[in-house]
């Protein structure tokens, strides 16, 4: 009885295509000795063989057939993948891909075993629980299911590679079906293109994979600095107040605190200065905010900040770096030249994680060249950079929230909030800084 053999599409793409040269190969010795090894049924599925079925009929040779039997779809997927172990010299990549959908295949029958125990072990209490004489039946305990697979893991231990290797073909491969899906390049390529290269070898998992995660990362900058440009608002003025900030109330709790107060050399005593201020204006921080605030490096200046009391609502959780290369100054000859600042960061005890999109700017040392008056863009000796108290702002804020700075100088720490959409005020002492404020963009308020 002749059999009508049925292509399952699936069955037929598991299985890593030949090359053209290995194709051609076996077509070779077919046609000069015959189809030496049986087709493979599942009823009258072929299962194994679909190169061999293809060059028999294309050439009409015979082939003799052996039908197996399997309970279920999925059995018969597992055969073929196993059965593939000792027949082909795949690339890591293809035996990854083939036993990537073997565990697929037992992680969901693994699942269905859990959902048959534990809903028998529900059944069982309901018994128990309803009848009075449950105590003295024996009722029949299932074997309890294994537990949940560690894919990267069970992958590494089946193609027998480091779990690294393991992980990387699961990352290239979700990557490359999410590509083919979206109908987007991937590393430069088409993503069926780039999975056939990884198929035969041409291109390494490692290759691939690098070149994936640079693809990654440059897209992650791009969208980060779209948010940056997104956040720009000129339409808002900061709000500046000529007057001794020490001696007036904040106006309203802030959400943010960004300050370069005075340092230890500007002031007589710089304990008592930090404590005529720092818990303050802490305090009117919400516990859902943060402050950023610049100090200089010398020693007692440090230790008068780390003493000193803050709110319980704020916490001191890290010493920033801010250094910078660009100035130069007197070499002095018994110490080394001090070319950066301590900022203090501080959060409130309900703060949000801060959004920081890139990683570049979330190292603790924070490293931008100064403000150059040569590049006309210095009004202060001690001023920062409007960069690094825009990457504080953007980190954590949101729009329409508040920044204070008591010691707003000439106004960057304002002027870099109200460019990101956020309500800015602030105090300066000095008539003439804040007139320079003024210029630069700060509306004046009666103090």
């Amino acid at each position: 009885m002749i059999v009508k053999i049925l292509i399952d599409d699936e069955f037929k793409n598991l299985i890593p295509p030949l090359t053209d040269e290995e194709y051609k190969g076996l077509e070779d010795s077919i046609v000069k000795e015959g189809c030496r090894d049986a087709l493979i049924l599942w009823g009258n599925t072929l299962i194994d063989g679909h190169n061999r079925y293809e060059i028999c009929t294309k050439h009409n040779i015979p082939f003799k057939t052996i039908e197996k039997e399997f309970a279920s779809r999925d059995d018969a997927l597992l055969w073929m993948i196993d059965n593939q172990k000792s027949r082909r010299n795949l690339t890591a990549f293809s035996m990854g891909m083939l036993q990537s959908k073997a565990i697929e295949i037992l992680s969901k029958q693994a699942k269905a075993n859990q959902a048959v125990y534990y809903g028998n072990q529900y059944e069982k209490r309901t018994f128990c629980e309803f009848t009075k004489s449950a105590k003295e039946e024996k009722l029949k305990e299932p074997p309890k299911p294994e537990p949940k697979i560690d894919t990267t893991k069970e992958l590494a231990k089946r193609i027998g590679t480091g779990e690294q290797t393991a992980s990387r073909i699961i990352t290239i491969n979700k990557r490359i079906e999410k590509a083919i899906k979206e109908e987007k390049p991937i590393a430069g390529k088409k993503p069926e293109e780039l999975k056939k290269e990884l198929m035969s070898g041409s291109v390494t998992i490692n290759e691939a994979y690098n070149k994936i995660k640079l693809e990654e990362k440059k897209e992650t900058i791009k969208q980060a600095e779209r948010k940056i440009v997104e956040q720009a608002d000129n339409s808002i003025k900061p709000v500046i107040y000529i007057g001794d900030s020490t001696k007036h109330e904040p106006k309203e709790k802030y959400d943010l605190l960004l300050t370069d107060p005075p340092y230890s050399t500007d002031v007589d005593n710089i304990e008592e200065f930090v404590n005529s201020w720092l818990y303050n204006a802490l305090n009117n921080v919400k516990s859902t905010g943060f402050a950023y605030i610049f100090i200089g490096a010398y020693p007692n200046e440090v230790r008068a900040y780390l003493n000193a009391k803050i709110p319980e609502h704020i916490e001191l959780c890290q010493q920033l770096i801010w250094t910078y290369k660009n100035t130069l100054g007197n070499n002095p000859k018994d110490r080394y030249k001090q070319n950066y600042q301590v900022c203090l960061f501080y959060r409130g005890v309900d703060a949000p994680e801060l959004d920081c999109p890139l990683t570049n700017e979330q190292w603790a040392v924070q490293e931008i060249n100064a403000p150059d008056g040569r590049q006309g863009d210095r009004y202060h000796a001690w001023q920062k950079p409007i960069e690094i108290a825009e990457r504080f702002i953007r980190h954590s804020t949101k729009k329409d929230m508040t920044i204070y700075d008591p010691f707003a100088c000439t106004g960057t720490f304002l002027l870099a909030a109200a460019k990101l959409g956020r309500k800015a005020y602030g105090y300066e002492i000095n008539e003439d800084n804040a007139k320079i404020a003024i210029e630069r963009g700060c509306s004046l308020a009666e103090a």
